[in-house]
């Protein structure tokens, strides 16, 4: 009967775990710095040069179920010059880029763990990335990075450099409402 019933536990305790999912992830360069290896989670997920980025590199596991407070540790080395200028001749004592390793733990937010096709880590001006997970391009209109940056991110990677921090984006999406009004009268 004990035999029966710890059995019976293990089965319950088994079937209330959240099912973990591999889950395809592709990196996406937003900055003007090169990036020669990403990480999540410690699994190598490409190298978008600028203006760079998708492709499936790797995968890592998610709960199918999102959880609130679920993070991606990143890593990533990026080249220490601007992309394409004099500085970035200067290499290494091995003859290499010189390179700088960043780090950051990033908060997913809410996913729908039934149509989740793919993780985009998405590296930012100022060392900041953002992580989503979906079913949608980055270009899509729908996408869910246009909660927060309107539809910057849907032109495609290109460095945002220019037009970076949020406030920068801010006013540039207000520019862009402006002038629609304008065109419309």
């Amino acid at each position: 009967m004990r035999i029966l019933f710890f059995l019976s536990f293990i089965v319950i305790l088994t079937g209330c775990k959240d099912e973990m999912l591999a889950v395809p992830v592709g990196a996406y360069n937003y900055t003007n710095h090169d990036i020669s290896m990403a990480w999540a989670d410690g699994h190598w997920v490409g190298g978008p040069s600028v203006n760079g980025g998708g492709g499936i590199a790797g995968s890592i596991t998610l709960p199918r179920k999102y959880t609130p407070g679920t993070s991606v540790k990143l890593e990533w080395e990026r080249s220490v010059c601007i992309h394409d200028t004099p500085e970035c001749e200067k290499r290494d004592a091995s003859g290499g880029f010189i390179l700088t390793t960043k780090r950051k733990t990033v908060v997913v937010p809410p996913y729908d763990g039934e149509t989740m096709a793919e993780v985009q880590v998405v590296l930012l001006p100022n060392d900041d990335a953002r992580i989503y997970v979906g079913n949608m391009s980055l270009l899509h209109k729908e996408h869910p990075s246009h909660k927060e940056f309107g539809p910057l991110i849907e032109d495609g990677p290109r460095p945002l450099e220019g037009i970076w921090p949020k406030s920068k984006i801010d006013a540039l999406q207000s520019e862009k409402q402006n002038n629609k009004l304008k065109d419309a009268n």
